[in-house]
């Protein structure tokens, strides 16, 4: 470098005198067009518009920030390039082998100051430019280094393999330069699968190896990258980084949902357990269980709440209670009917249809040994009931019975229904 015959004339550099006989030949050459050593490392090349060509976005590592659940500081590099006319060299000259030239030092060039301007907390943010390679037309190809605090808003909706989307908002303010246009030629979207750490991978008081990588329940599926103008401005466009994280949690999530459902099926197929005590025993140990389980969901739920969303499995429990108030409070009402003396006689088809639900399909009938069968005429005054008298009690008592099992049958095909939605 020392035998280079174009620094003779450029004192005060900002390369480190460290970079390619070359360098130092573009530099000079723009030193006699400006009259300064540092244009080319300063302001960008004259033009109207400066196009930004993001060739890929690559998400190296994403961990949570401190004292946080679901916002995240996000580790990445974003390949790019642009083209700097002052840059180009004839390769017919004295450098006619070179086809590109590495810079050593990234700030002997200019480079765009691709950066999210939002405010850093504690000042965990950071960014470089490495890797600028220069071809003979003058584009310029580098790497920069990124970490950033996305913004992140949560889906509750899921609770709780809830979604995270995560962005990070890049633009490009340079002087002399009407508009910066981003141009993305990489994939729009990736599908990952990195967890997000819980605590950061690495620090300098400690080596590498020795750091626990320790995990937490969310999982980056997927990285995307659009273009967005601020504000409505066209002349101001937004690079959006984002990576789109699930909280895989299916332990927690089974033990939320599967006892709760077991037990209202069980509380649905009562009508197979035998008669009306038995199916109301059953169906008040299945409300106690389903108790618990929306106790245990109490106990995990975030102390801030969900920002206003209803999540899905509280809607779940809510219809599950519906339907179990609904199903006890309608074997209530038939066992209160039971009771009930019948002189009249029922439809005979009517009639017919309910024994043949009764005991072709649930295996059950109305027994006149039954505990909940009596009369209040009969516990007052016996005697006073004429023996001439036909009692249809028991043919209205298998009605009665038939419609808890129909109300049973029509509510195990809706929870059916809701539990395939549900899981699948």
């Amino acid at each position: 470098m020392v035998q280079c015959r174009y620094t003779k004339n450029l004192t005060n550099r900002a390369d480190g005198g460290d970079e390619h006989c070359l360098f130092y030949y573009l530099l000079n050459r723009e030193f006699e067009d400006s009259g300064s050593v540092h244009t080319l490392s300063t302001f960008p090349p004259k033009s109207d518009e400066m196009k930004i060509t993001i060739e890929n976005v690559l998400v190296k590592y994403v961990e949570l920030v401190k004292g946080s659940s679901y916002q995240f500081n996000v580790f990445g590099d974003i390949y790019l390039n642009w083209k700097d006319e002052r840059l180009k060299w004839d390769k017919k000259g004295e450098f006619e082998n070179y086809d590109h030239l590495y810079i050593f030092n990234s700030s002997a060039i200019w480079a765009p100051h691709v950066i999210d301007h939002t405010l850093c907390a504690d000042g965990g943010c950071s960014y470089s430019v490495d890797d600028i390679d220069i071809y003979d037309d003058g584009t310029v190809y580098a790497r920069i280094q990124f970490k950033y605090q996305a913004s992140c808003a949560v889906d509750y909706r899921k609770f709780p393999e809830e979604d995270d989307s995560c962005c990070i908002f890049f633009t490009a303010f340079e002087p002399n330069v009407l508009k910066t246009k981003f141009e993305i030629e990489g994939k729009a979207k990736e599908k990952l699968n990195r967890p997000v750490y819980a605590q950061k991978v690495y620090e300098k008081e400690e080596r590498l190896s020795e750091v626990a990588q320790e995990h937490s329940p969310w999982v980056v599926v997927e990285r995307s990258i659009s273009v967005s103008h601020l504000g409505g401005l066209e002349t101001l466009e937004v690079l959006q980084v984002c990576v789109k994280a699930e909280k895989q949690m299916s332990t927690v999530r089974v033990a939320l949902l599967f006892p709760v459902t077991l037990a209202t099926y069980v509380m649905l197929a009562s009508p197979l357990f035998g008669d009306l005590r038995t199916q109301i025993f059953v169906k008040l140990f299945t409300l106690h269980v389903q108790t618990l389980c929306f106790l245990y969901l109490c106990t995990i739920t975030p102390l801030n709440g969900f920002l206003g969303v209803r999540p899905r499995i509280y809607i779940f429990y809510e219809i599950v209670f519906t339907i179990s108030f609904c199903s006890i409070l309608v074997t209530l009402v038939v066992m209160a009917l039971s009771r009930v003396k019948r002189n009249v006689p029922p439809s005979h088809r009517l009639f017919l249809s309910a024994k043949l639900i009764n005991r072709v399909v649930c295996c059950i009938e109305p027994e006149r040994t039954d505990a909940y069968h009596r009369f209040v005429e009969e516990e007052t005054n016996p005697e006073a009931r004429p023996t001439s008298e036909l009692d249809y009690t028991q043919d209205w008592r298998h009605i009665y019975l038939a419609l808890n099992n129909m109300f049973s049958a029509l509510m195990f095909s809706v929870f059916l229904f809701m539990t395939f939605l549900e899981f699948f």
